[in-house]
């Protein structure tokens, strides 16, 4: 989740309301960042606070004081903070004794933490903005466990298909990433979310498919395999592959778009007719938290303020959890970025959330035999 500075946010809208590249519908994700964030880590599992301050754990960028103004403005600082590389950096480094008391996973993720031991519930009573946030973001699966809420979730992202709008004609859809007409022009994604927008093209949900339609879509993905002029795990490589023209259709994360179109290389995001993917993140309560348990909730509600909302949507393109954030944005700029209907937006996109531990080894067992040729 790369953090996108003001000046490229306005440098896109700016793109986008001369129409100097097609907006579609789905330009929710002209600005925003891709599925996965990536940061580098600065901590070592230690004690990661120092007297009642609390300590926040998370991915780089989200230290910026305008994300959490009325904290600040309340305690007079901001709260100590680490971050970590990854999710799974991040668990591993509690499960090695690092102590902090808030933390921001994605839902995907949540019910792994939970299970590990180190989050406790939230008391949304005590969470000032939980009516106003977006109905859906209360029940996501990964959030809620068991009927207790683990995430407070703060803000969300997209995926989707990018393309060169110089040679690529035709539907917007994820069947553009299985098109014959661009053979060894397309770029995939080295992951088992591969396996997952076949799925999504076969009909079926893929965050909850059963084994025979896992089967069913890889089955599709060898088909694709043909096509495919490589997998990316990095997606700069893929942005320098659709820049050259090497590539031409690709699997990208939203930062992709922002990234080549300041290249000034012809391209669009996507509105796959069968829907995006997105990624939703928040807040939640670590179990070694040890410091002020108010503070905490203090932090939490100053991520959810509008006016914090307001700033993520306009400086960093990102959606928010707290829906009268997109109000205090003006009409032009969420039109530019896609916001002006955020709630059909999030209706129209297959958040990830936790799939079953048996189906999520199947995919990734499945799609490492796709790559090997199998």
């Amino acid at each position: 989740m790369h953090v996108l500075r003001k000046p490229r946010v306005e440098q896109l809208q700016k793109k986008l309301l001369n129409r100097e590249i097609d907006r579609r519908d789905f330009m929710a994700v002209a600005a925003t960042a891709g599925l996965a964030p990536v940061a580098s880590s600065l901590v070592s599992p230690a004690m990661a606070a120092e007297g009642d301050m609390i300590h926040y754990f998370t991915w780089s960028g989200y230290e910026p004081v305008e994300l959490h103004q009325p904290f600040f403005d309340q305690h007079g600082r901001s709260p100590d903070w680490s971050i970590f590389a990854s999710q799974e950096d991040g668990l591993q480094k509690m499960r090695a004794g690092f102590v902090a008391d808030l933390a921001h996973p994605c839902v995907d993720n949540v019910p792994r933490w939970n299970d590990a031991g180190v989050l406790q519930p939230l008391d949304v009573s005590r969470i000032d903005a939980w009516d106003d946030m977006f109905p859906a973001l209360h029940t996501m699966t990964g959030a809620v466990i068991d009927g207790d809420v683990f995430l407070a979730i703060t803000d969300f992202g997209l995926s989707s298909v990018i393309y060169r709008t110089d040679v690529v004609e035709g539907e917007e859809s994820w069947g553009m990433m299985f098109d014959e007409r661009y053979s060894g022009r397309i770029c995939g994604r080295n992951d088992s979310a591969s396996l997952s927008i076949a799925l999504k093209m076969l009909g079926h949900d893929p965050m909850n498919p059963t084994p025979e339609q896992v089967m069913e879509a890889a089955e599709m993905a060898r088909m694709q395999r043909d096509l495919v002029r490589f997998y990316w795990d990095s997606q700069t490589d893929m942005e320098q592959a659709m820049a050259s023209g090497e590539c031409v259709v690709a699997y990208a994360w939203n930062e992709a778009l922002v990234n080549l179109l300041e290249q000034g290389v012809p391209v669009a995001f996507a509105a796959p007719k069968e829907g995006a993917f997105g990624w939703a993140c928040g807040l939640a309560r670590l179990a070694a938290a040890e410091n002020d348990e108010q503070m905490a909730y203090d932090f939490i509600n100053a991520w959810l303020a509008p006016e914090t909302g307001k700033y993520l949507i306009e400086t960093y393109g990102y959606g928010h959890g707290n829906a009268k954030s997109f109000d205090l944005v003006d009409t032009e700029t969420l039109v530019a970025l896609g916001y002006d209907d955020p709630v059909r937006l999030m209706e129209g996109t297959s958040f990830w959330v936790p799939l079953s531990p048996e189906i999520d080894q199947l995919m990734v067992e499945t799609w490492e035999d796709v790559v090997a040729g199998l």
